[in-house]
């Protein structure tokens, strides 16, 4: 869902965690949670055939000021359990570092409106993403 109004944001620190995505059989029963549990305010949006929740902090002034989502994983799609994205400088210098380090990458980079990102597992198997932030 693309707004016709710019946000404008903050550069996020680098290596700090600025988003995270929860996996969920049933979004709509998980959202009122969430909703329930933190005061978060959950937004479905249009995600192109994906059940897609934002969700923002509960003093958040409007929907754009998101810190993660609720989805229904695709079909096929092994994730389980929350997913992190931590912020870098250069994701092709990251990636190549995270591999050096042991690290498997589990999704190329891909591209979003607001940046790039990938997938790995670090080696103890534990899923996390790395984010660059266009600039």
């Amino acid at each position: 869902m693309e707004s016709s109004s710019t946000v404008s944001r903050t550069s996020p620190k680098l290596h700090a965690l600025v988003h995270f995505e929860i996996p969920a059989k049933e979004p709509s029963k998980l959202a009122r949670f969430y909703e329930q549990l933190f005061g978060w305010k959950l937004t479905k949006m249009d995600a192109g055939g994906m059940d897609y929740w934002l969700i923002s902090h509960k003093d958040a002034k409007t929907p754009h000021e998101t810190m993660g989502g609720l989805y229904t994983p695709p079909k096929g799609m092994s994730q389980q359990g929350i997913l992190n994205y931590f912020s870098v400088k250069s994701l092709d210098d990251s990636l190549k570092q995270a591999s050096n380090l042991g690290a498997t990458i589990v999704m190329p980079k891909q591209e979003t409106g607001r940046g790039n990102f990938a997938i790995l597992k670090d080696p103890n198997g534990n899923t996390f993403a790395l984010f660059q932030g266009r600039t």
